[in-house]
């Protein structure tokens, strides 16, 4: 699943033995409004150099607001608004505008699963290992990806063989230029997926090459985890750092949107529309189903997605309630994977409890996702809705992504054009980075090789590492 691996805490690493595998154009769905050359790009995800030409995408991004709605956060911290449309204005004349949406990715075809769990388990940010251990982060991807393969086939088999995210996310972005142009604004806006393509690192490029001057940076998740707005960053952060061009040109990154209005609103929209389709609308339970991640992340590293997901739930349902919507409601985590504890209460525990306790009539609510994918297609609408009728829940509904409802993208364009005078470079170009800090480590590198070696294979002869491969691969 494409974000069940991610909330589980693993991370791809561009690795010239990975597996981004080459295709052909023919074989690449192609909705990009740019394309650029093939060249071999050595970037931390595995793909070999692709054949033909690599499709690439514009399109637009949001702004990001700290104050519900009133604030925006860019690389470079807080920023206030009070000279916004003044400043927008003078910024369109000058500079040429770039909008770099960024979400997870996935495979497009089951031949694309294994490689695509690769890229995603290869990254650091989803599989955390201590130092000495980290030079193993694409051994363990593989054998991850290896295992987890055949199962995921399945989900992905069952919502017609592969993932429509990128197809969504290329209409997404085709939206929001339309949108931006609406309000005079003419913009670039590129597409650039974290572990499959067209991935994040062939974007730049294309952001590089076409001379963009001044770039709003828009994830598509609405709340903020280390594990997916911060491992998408982290990519970014890195490319700028490297390239003395990029590292000159300013940029706004929308780290989360959950508490803007138009968000707020259209997520209300959804809801209240559904609820009609149920014979006593007032009788429904709203469920809202939240992709988990592990409570590692919010305790030991500051994750703030629980806080922002439980004001968001917060948010929506005050403005329900302000329509004369009054519906009790429930937040619950799903897609957990592995033996680590994950955000609670999870999500088939609570279907299960809601049965037992006489609910008869529910309305599942997807919303940290604004686009369909297996996560919404697959593990609620058949695992999920499977489970609520056997536990005795008689009326089920699910309130769809926010995809491309007209008050969503229209808030998406308002939020990059808020953003626009807050962008600044992320790095300066005129500072060098220094290759001597490289060997200086040198030796220390190799002490943390040694000693992670002998730990891995002390751990690999472990009865329950055996067992462990004996469960998995018998």
């Amino acid at each position: 699943m494409e974000a069940t691996a991610l909330s589980a805490g693993f991370r791809p690493v561009l690795n010239p033995q990975g597996y981004r595998f080459p295709r052909s154009s023919s074989e690449r769905n192609s909705l990009s409004l740019v394309r650029c050359q093939s060249k071999e790009i050595s970037f931390g995800l595995i793909k070999p150099k692709p054949e033909g030409s690599v499709t690439i995408m514009h399109r637009g991004l949001s702004s990001f607001k700290t104050n519900v709605f009133e604030q925006a956060h860019s690389v470079a911290g807080e920023i206030s608004y009070d000279d916004t449309a003044a400043k927008t204005r003078s910024h369109v004349a000058e500079d040429k505008i770039g909008v770099l949406l960024l979400n997870l990715g996935g495979p497009e075809t089951l031949n694309d699963v294994q490689p695509f769990l690769y890229n995603l388990f290869a990254d650091p940010d989803i599989i955390r290992l201590p130092r000495p251990f980290q030079f193993l982060q694409g051994t363990i991807a593989k054998f991850i990806s290896v295992v987890r393969a055949p199962k995921s086939k399945e989900g992905y088999a069952a919502i017609g063989g592969g993932s429509p995210l990128r197809k969504i996310t290329d209409e997404q972005a085709d939206a929001i230029q339309m949108a931006l142009q609406a309000k005079n604004i003419a913009a670039n806006v590129y597409v650039g997926m974290r572990y499959w393509y067209p991935f994040t690192e062939e974007a730049v490029q294309q952001i590089k090459k076409d001379k963009i001057t001044r770039l709003v940076v828009l994830p598509l998740y609405p709340q903020y985890s280390i594990s997916t707005t911060g491992s998408s960053i982290r990519v970014l952060q890195d490319l700028f750092r490297k390239d003395a061009y990029l590292a000159g040109v300013p940029v706004a990154i929308i780290q989360s949107w959950y508490q803007r209005r138009g968000y707020v609103n259209s997520m209300a929209d959804l809801i209240e529309k559904e609820l009609q389709n149920f014979s006593d609308p007032k009788e429904v339970m709203i469920f809202f189903s939240a992709h988990g991640v592990p409570v590692s992340y919010v305790e030991n590293s500051g994750d703030p997605y629980q806080k922002q997901m439980e004001e968001c739930i917060d948010l929506i349902m005050e403005e329900l309630k302000a329509r004369g919507v009054p519906n009790d409601h429930i937040l619950a985590y799903q897609s957990r994977v592995g033996p680590v504890q994950w955000l609670k209460p999870y999500t088939d525990e609570v279907l299960v409890d809601l049965g037992k306790k006489g609910v008869k009539s529910l309305l599942a609510v997807p919303v940290s996702f604004v686009s369909e994918h297996i996560e919404t297609l697959e593990e609620i609408d058949m695992e999920y809705r499977e489970l609520a009728l056997e536990s005795g829940i008689e009326n089920w509904g699910r309130v769809p992504a926010l995809g491309l409802t007209e008050s969503f993208i229209t808030d998406l364009a308002d939020a990059v054009i808020e953003s626009l005078p807050s962008a600044k470079a992320m790095w300066n170009p005129n500072v060098v980075v220094s290759e001597d800090s490289d060997s200086s480590d040198a030796f220390s590198y190799i002490v943390k090789m040694l000693f992670g070696s002998i730990l891995a294979f002390v751990l690999l002869l472990s009865p329950k590492m055996i067992s462990a491969f004996r469960n998995h691969l018998i």
